[in-house]
This record gives structure tokens, sequence and C-alpha cells, in this order.
């Protein structure tokens, strides 16, 4: 039933995965339900989140953007909220981490592969750059940033400016860099040197870099679709891109060891 689904194109959203066998057949049997199914998941998930029970509310919250695909606000609400509410209940470090990580990865792989013009997913996930990993208010920052230059430092090198063996590798291991930088961090090494021409240059393992990438990025995929982007939306990926400028001014390098 599901093949027959895509195949007539009688749905544009996608068939949920590994999800229970109850809400795979609600799904498809009451399919102009979907939103009624989606108001309890999300009742659901806020309830066990006041409960502090985050890993079944984590489960839900997949579940909640795989029924409202095609609504950019799903999936920044859900990213948000893993990101901000809760990774901060943890006390380890490494778990907030994580869970920082997830929020970014929601949107950044799975948000954009169904909204890949929404200007306000990409100014989204600028945000998460440029404030939750790159400001100082989470007390976990300093480990969020040496995380993500740690992950960095394969792709861009120890100064953060390795631009011309991800464009042209030379060996398997550069061939292998460029490919997992595109493919699971979804960074496109051509455009990441334009706007470092442009705006930099950057160290490209801080987290300010990735904010202003993002962020011009949302200003590209504007360009897409310039009738259903408004000047408010625009102006907020500019102040993104100016305020992390002015952040990588004022901490724009690596002491390793203060």
């Amino acid at each position: 039933l599901n093949h027959d689904r895509e195949a007539l194109g009688l749905t544009h959203t996608a068939v949920l995965d590994n999800a229970p066998p109850v809400l795979a057949f609600t799904t498809v049997a009451l399919g102009g339900f979907r939103g009624l199914i989606s108001n309890f998941l999300w009742i659901r998930a806020n309830d066990l989140q006041q409960d502090d029970k985050f890993f079944e509310a984590a489960q839900l919250a997949d579940w909640i953007t795989k029924l409202e695909p095609t609504f950019p606000s799903v999936w920044i609400f859900q990213g948000w909220n893993m990101s901000y509410n809760i990774s901060v209940k943890f006390k380890d470090f490494p778990d907030r981490w994580r869970w920082v990580q997830r929020g970014i990865e929601l949107m950044r792989d799975e948000g954009l592969r169904y909204n890949p013009n929404s200007v306000d997913i990409y100014r989204e996930l600028a945000w998460q750059f440029q404030h939750k990993m790159g400001a100082n208010l989470d007390d976990a920052n300093m480990y969020y940033k040496s995380q993500w230059a740690q992950a960095m430092s394969p792709f861009f090198g120890a100064n953060g400016t390795n631009f011309d063996l991800l464009l042209n590798p030379t060996d398997v291991v550069s061939r292998t860099n460029a490919a997992l930088l595109r493919e699971k961090f979804k960074i496109d090494p051509a455009f990441a040197k334009q706007v470092d021409a442009e705006y930099g240059p950057f160290d490209w393992r801080l987290s300010e870099a990735h904010a202003i990438y993002w962020g011009a990025r949302g200003l590209e995929a504007a360009k897409q679709s310039p009738d259903k982007v408004n000047a408010d939306d625009l102006i907020k990926l500019r102040r993104i891109i100016y305020q992390s400028m002015l952040q990588a001014f004022h901490h724009g390098r690596i002491v390793v060891d203060p």
C-alpha cells in the first residue's frame, strides 16, 4: 500500500520508517487525519519532557517531523528544543553536546532535505552555531567549541584554512575527507571558500565561520524562490552574518591551552 501511494503520487509526504505498527497503520488508513495524530504526539512529547523523560520525547519528535515534513517551523522548534531545552537538563558536558549535535543534525540533515529553500531553517541553523556554540550563555560552551574544532581539524587543517586539498584532493585521505565533509556535515568546500573570500578569512574550525556559512547559504536559497521570501527574513540572515563577523574579530583564533 505504501509503495502504491508513492508510485501513484497520492501523497507528497514520506512514509514513516521504523514507526510502531499502530502509528504506521493510522497514518496510512487515516491519511486525512495526520494532523490529529500529530497533535496527539505533540501533547505526548510535551508531557514526557515535563516529566524529564527525554529519550522517548526525542523519538516522538522524529515522528512528528516525519508527519509534518514540509512545515519548516516544526523542524526549527524540534531542533531548537533539543539544543536549548533538553541539553541543559544534563549535567555532564558530553551528554549536553550529544543533544546539541542532534538538534543541528535534525535541521541540517533532514529538515533541509524536505525544505531545501527554507530561509527560516538556514537562519536557525546559523543561530545554533553563532549563539549556542559560539556564545557563552551555556556553561558547557567551551566544551562545544573544542569538540567542533576537533571534528573540523581533519578537514581544514591546523590553521583552519585548508581549502586546496578539499577542492583538489590528491590522495585517498584527502578524497575521503572532501566526501565526508560534503555528505556528513553538508558543507560544500567551493561555497565555503567563496564565503571565506567575501566575509573572511576565518579559521574554519570555529563555529563563527559555520554560522556565516549557513547564513550565506540561506541568502542563496532565497534567490531560488524570491516570491516566498520577505525582506525581514533576509535581514535576519544578514544580521547573523555581521554579528558572527564581529564575534570572529573578538575571538577568531584558537588558543589550545590557555
